[in-house]
């Protein structure tokens, strides 16, 4: 791609990668049916679309390090029982462009926004994942006239404000900063290929850690709770979390409940950070999210 064709600058993608790429072994652009690409003001968004195209629409949003490939289970699940899921990776992970700029909370709000528009969906349900909640959490606050009714919040980050920067990114012994951990164990090599293969994967991570939606979004939580959705009727919450989340503690859950006391919470006993693609878990957190959907 040109610079004539970007509006905006960028670091590349997966999708400049060699095709025989092991981060493309690992997570390959076709993982997902319906696969394409959106020239978008920040960067190319790549997404997929599961299930009927006539199916009740719902959008799942990943989490800070790891991408879409965080839905293996879940997008499945819910396009065999008959929504229209759209999973798409965020700016500056998986096949998604890296903008060179903050990644502030209104970056990724609007990065949905308006890949709903071209897909021409008028609105949709919307589930996030760690700070996908925190997306979900702005989004619906933001704009909850592209929520068709519900939202789902899994192990939400954004109850905390942001305290002091963040330090300097660990360095390696070649000096170079070395990778993030990824809260998802089972994507570690993935995270660290990213890292080592994306320029602006490292940058963007540090980016949302900073002044992302990782921190301070009790506004749009306290905003939810008094918020009609596209409906015309008071938006409806799922909450789900794990107990023994060592990343984002389960009294995280807690507190967004409080703060939108008509909330469900679904507590998922002895459940990590990774329980959507937990062998043992991950069922009981996307069977209830189909049944919240589904009523």
């Amino acid at each position: 791609m040109t610079d004539m064709e970007h509006p905006f600058p960028v670091h590349h993608s997966i999708a400049a990668l060699p095709p025989d790429s092991r981060i493309r072994q690992i997570y390959p652009d076709d993982l997902f049916p319906n696969g394409g690409y959106v020239q978008l003001p920040y960067g190319r968004t790549r997404y997929w679309l599961l299930g009927p195209e006539d199916g009740v629409k719902v959008v799942l949003i990943h989490g800070l390090s790891t991408p879409g490939v965080t839905w293996t289970r879940y997008g499945p699940y819910l396009a065999e029982r008959g929504f229209r899921v759209l999973v798409y990776d965020l700016y500056g992970k998986g096949y998604s462009d890296a903008p060179k700029t903050a990644y502030i909370a209104n970056i990724f709000v609007t990065q949905l926004a308006l890949l709903l528009q071209y897909l021409k969906w008028e609105h949709a349900h919307i589930a996030g994942f760690s700070m996908g909640g925190g997306i979900t959490a702005a989004f619906a606050a933001t704009l909850p006239h592209l929520v068709s009714g519900k939202i789902v919040l899994m192990a939400s980050a954004g109850v905390h404000e942001q305290g002091d920067p963040p330090p300097e990114p660990p360095k390696g012994p070649d000096g170079k900063p070395s990778p993030v951990s990824s809260p998802i164990p089972q994507y570690q090599e993935l995270i660290k290929l990213q890292h080592e293969l994306l320029p602006g994967y490292a940058e963007g991570v540090y980016s949302c850690l900073h002044g992302g939606p990782i921190h301070g979004l009790l506004w749009a939580f306290d905003k939810i709770a008094h918020t009609d959705a596209a409906n015309g009727k008071q938006m409806e919450v799922l909450i789900v979390h794990g107990t023994l989340d060592p990343l984002v503690a389960y009294a995280d859950a807690l507190v967004i409940h409080r703060r939108i006391p008509h909330a469900q919470l679904v507590t998922i006993e002895g459940a990590g950070h990774d329980f959507p693609i937990h062998e043992k878990y991950w069922e009981a957190g996307v069977k209830s999210i189909a049944a919240f959907l589904s009523t």
